[in-house]
């Protein structure tokens, strides 16, 4: 080989004489290429240790200036860009169609992220200037995640072309098409962001420069603003059911600024247990914690609490840990996590007894007082007190003070639920004649029609030989072409046969009116509600940034002659952590691509990876996950931050 790469450079030293290349310049690539053809044949190259660090230390100088050269003008790209469509949209404003979005929570974020900002004027107003993580709220409360991890900027997330305003929407008068703000005089988020409403004045003590003073800053006058689609995407409250002593003696677990006072409620717990002059009494029940609530949000946060006095407290508090903490979930039915599958219920339950978490099945709080729980077994006349300093109250959503005022200006008799504005299948808000007003989330309702109420006319469409009676193929097109309007007939889509022999009792291979609307009354008994999830709200979300995309005329109340498709929502699972590295998954009515599968609900370690995962990916922005996987890094490897700020 080396003979061969020596002819070959006597051959190019010929050639090269023959373009009348001089000896000196020949001289100066003549080591180029010997280097080239010894490695080339395999032959390593002597060099000296300060020869290859001198190379290296300049590859990398190259490397890093290229890199930096690289980062720098993407960024200054970026810049650019942000300017020019912010510019754009400056100028274009009042030319084009209005949508003005209300909320920043999980519905409102995937429209705004998605809509067409060249088609529309978008304007987006909320109290809150922030994406919420809300499912990692459990998590932050105890310090296993950070509270700047589960937030991100509002402005970063929707872009340039998306005005925000930070204020809060008060009334809309749909007929007007006029929405009316104000940040002032009234509580923007329920129990949340409004810093100023829930500290108390306080003057300069001992000396400390920090103090709450009053000043200047907050100060925006009412306005209002004129919409030719309006997005009500504003979320729920917490429901206490009227239960005395909730409103003042309870935490909830809705806003970010919740969990900080439950982190901060658990660490003076604890600190006060230490007062050497506490009795024993005292501290059992400054260590007694109570969570009502055995959904999602109540077992996570118990589970998460378990991890913390388990992993951190134990070892600054060894005593009060092995003798006085005491973790209590309440669930007024008869187990916990009642929407997954009885296998995961009864799993979690014994799961927490292992974690030393004591479950109060069929049990009512009646009132909760700050010392106290008072609770109520179920059958049962007999009132119980649970001692106890933190209480976490995890039941139970209800509509905002805006909700239920569009229902009153809509009109009560066609807005009958109050649990939130009722839509349709395309998500627009009923009584709203032009349909210029959609309803998302968790304020949102979607009322599916029943299909024996227009059972006679259903039946005479299908009956095209008009002899009373349907047969097999009638009543098979019958679902196939009315499964878009009606969706619980999906249960008959799989089984047409099946469904059409069950109805059939006489045998007779028709079926008559009285048959059919048997049969339909079975369906419509299928009709449930969408769960109030943040599955749920980001799936509508994005369904309402595709339609308004692909609407040809402004005419809202047209979407069926324009072949829009209604809303489907699609389960992809449920899952919730339940502590000690161990969660639980319910694939059950998920996608069809699990169905087939028929994968089983699934618990220990390997869900909790999938947990893990799935919120991992399920982070917006390239910084929250980075953050949110460092947290996590750092509490295994450092544990908790316990102190109190």
């Amino acid at each position: 080989m080396l003979s061969r790469s020596t002819q070959f450079l006597q051959q190019l030293t010929t050639i090269n004489s023959r373009r009348n290349l001089s000896f000196k310049q020949f001289n100066q690539i003549k080591p180029i290429i010997n280097r080239n053809l010894a490695w080339f044949s395999g032959q390593s190259r002597k060099d000296t240790f300060g020869g290859k660090l001198k190379r290296r230390l300049k590859n990398f100088f190259v490397i890093t200036v290229v890199g930096l050269g690289t980062y720098y003008g993407y960024r200054s790209y970026r810049r650019y860009r942000w300017f020019n469509d912010m510019s754009d949209s400056d100028k274009t404003s009042g030319t084009k169609p209005r949508v003005v979005v209300l909320g920043t929570g999980w519905s409102a974020v995937p429209l705004l992220k998605h809509i067409d900002t060249q088609k529309y004027e978008v304007v987006c107003v909320s109290p809150r200037n922030y994406f919420l993580m809300t499912p990692l709220l459990p998590s932050v409360s105890v310090g296993t995640v950070e509270t700047r991890t589960v937030i991100e900027s509002i402005r970063s997330l929707i872009g340039p072309r998306v005005k925000f305003i930070e204020s809060h929407c008060i009334n809309v008068d749909p007929k007007a098409k006029i929405i009316t703000c104000i940040s002032d005089g009234e509580q923007t988020v329920a129990r949340g962001d409004n810093v100023k409403a829930v500290i108390a004045p306080s003057g300069r003590t001992d000396g400390a420069s920090s103090r709450i003073i009053k000043d200047s800053a907050r100060v925006r006058p009412e306005f209002q603003m004129k919409y030719d689609i309006l997005v009500v995407a504003i979320g729920s409250e917490n429901n206490t059911f009227n239960t005395p002593g909730v409103e003042e003696h309870a935490h909830f677990l809705k806003e970010l600024l919740d969990a900080r006072r439950i982190r901060s409620a658990i660490s003076d717990a604890f600190e006060s247990a230490m007062t050497p002059t506490q009795t024993v009494e005292e501290r059992k029940r400054l260590l007694h914690f109570v969570i009502v609530g055995g959904g999602p949000t109540g077992v996570e946060f118990a589970a998460e609490l378990a991890d913390l006095v388990r992993e951190d407290l134990q070892t600054y508090f060894p005593r009060l840990v092995a003798n006085d903490v005491k973790i209590t979930l309440i669930e007024a039915l008869d187990h916990i996590l009642s929407m997954m599958d009885k296998q995961i219920s009864d799993y979690t339950e014994r799961h927490f007894h292992r974690e030393n978490i004591d479950v109060l099945m069929n049990t009512f709080v009646k009132e909760v007082k700050q010392r106290e729980v008072i609770i109520q077994l179920k059958d049962s006349n007999e009132l119980k007190s649970l001692p106890c300093s933190v209480v976490v109250w995890a039941t139970g959503i209800k509509a905002r003070s805006l909700t239920n005022k569009l229902r009153e200006i809509i009109g009560l008799n066609i807005q009958s639920n109050r649990m939130g504005l009722l839509t349709d299948q395309y998500l627009r808000v009923k009584g709203i004649d032009d349909g210029s007003i959609f309803a998302l989330g968790d304020c949102a309702t979607i009322q599916t029609p029943k299909l024996v109420d227009r059972i006679q006319s259903l039946f005479e469409e299908a009956d095209t030989e008009h002899r009373s009676a349907l047969d097999l193929q009638q009543f098979r097109t019958l679902v196939e072409k009315k499964i878009t309007e009606f969706p619980q007939l999906e249960i008959f889509s799989k089984s047409v046969e099946k469904a059409f022999t069950e109805a059939d009792k006489e045998k007779s291979g028709y079926l008559t009116l009285a048959a059919l609307r048997s049969t339909l009354e079975k369906a419509d008994h299928k009709i449930r509600a969408l769960p109030a999830t943040a599955q749920v709200a980001s799936q509508e979300g994005r369904y309402v940034a595709d339609l308004l995309n692909q609407l040809t005329d402004t005419q809202l109340n047209h979407f069926e002659q324009q072949n829009l498709k209604p809303f489907r929502y699609k389960h992809m699972g449920s899952l919730a952590y339940v502590g000690g590295d161990e969660a639980v998954v319910d694939f059950t009515g998920s996608k069809p691509l699990l169905d087939i599968f028929k994968l089983k609900p699934m618990s220990g370690r390997s869900a909790a990876y999938l947990w893990k995962s799935f919120y991992l990916t399920e982070m917006f922005t390239g910084r929250t996950k980075t953050l949110l996987a460092f947290d996590w890094v750092r509490t295994h490897v450092f544990g908790r931050d316990i102190s109190r700020y």
